[in-house]
């Protein structure tokens, strides 16, 4: 009877380890939870595609961040039958590489900004970037939770842009889909973080929990940027501020 009950007790402990590691496995879909929090690893793995109709170019994100957002869509078009400009996809997920190119290009001038990088300090040129761009390995677009809609410009989603009515809906209704806007309005981030980007959305149930663990694992020194990319010499914590200075509402999805 012991020998029995020893053998049930084993087999108790196998299973709710089989069902953790499973969890862990349909949170980060196989791939490493460092990997994958950094951008990582093969898209094709962890994310599905999406194309916009009309469109050859494929985007790839979590198919729980694609489900809602068809669902977002279709609601949308129901409340508004007459406007021909409808929510489409123009970036999604992008990987520790893909950041690298965008932050590199601005770093070394090739991609203008707002001010030109000549004879500016390694400090001021990362400050310039973080306007508006991750450093490689922070970027909430690694998760396959975040998308940019329709225009990388706030001035199209304003009075008298073609995205307004679609903007002013976003405000009201993206949280019934589990969307919300990280980066709204710097004074609702205490000033901090990068500039508005009313572009860009969110899948909360999703991205809050990958938040979490990006900032966890910073905290534990099992994220390390340095050497990794031009001027991550000279980042400091500044990755935790980024990554933390969220959207409050966000916090308030579940």
């Amino acid at each position: 009877m012991p020998f029995l009950f020893r053998c049930l007790v084993l087999i108790l402990i196998f299973s709710n380890f089989s069902l953790a590691a499973q969890g862990t496995d349909e949170t980060y879909q196989g791939v490493s939870e460092i990997s994958y929090l950094i951008g990582d690893f093969p898209k094709e793995k962890a994310l599905v595609s999406f194309t916009n109709p009309g469109d050859p170019r494929q985007f790839y994100l979590r198919k729980e961040t694609k489900a809602a957002f068809i669902k977002l869509k279709e609601e949308y078009k129901k409340d508004h039958p007459q406007e021909r400009q409808e929510p489409f996809l123009i970036s999604a997920h992008r990987s520790f590489a893909d950041q690298k190119s965008i932050w590199e290009d601005k770093y070394s001038g090739k991609k203008k900004m707002r001010e030109s990088v000549k004879d500016k300090t390694p400090s001021q040129i990362i400050s310039l970037i973080l306007e508006f761009s991750s450093a490689p390995g922070t970027s909430r677009h690694h998760w396959g939770t975040d998308i940019d809609i329709n225009a990388l410009e706030n001035s199209y989603f304003e009075k008298g842009g073609r995205g307004e009515t679609f903007y002013i809906w976003m405000k009201k209704n993206a949280h019934r889909f589990g969307f919300c806007q990280p980066y709204s309005q710097k004074s609702e981030r205490a000033g901090k973080g990068y500039n508005e980007e009313k572009w860009h959305w969110s899948y909360a149930p999703l991205s809050n929990k990958f938040q979490k663990a990006w900032v966890d694992a910073y905290k534990k020194g099992k994220l390390n940027f340095k050497g990794k990319f031009q001027g991550s010499d000279f980042l400091g914590d500044l990755p935790l501020e980024y990554v933390t200075s969220i959207n409050p509402d966000c916090a308030r999805i579940d």
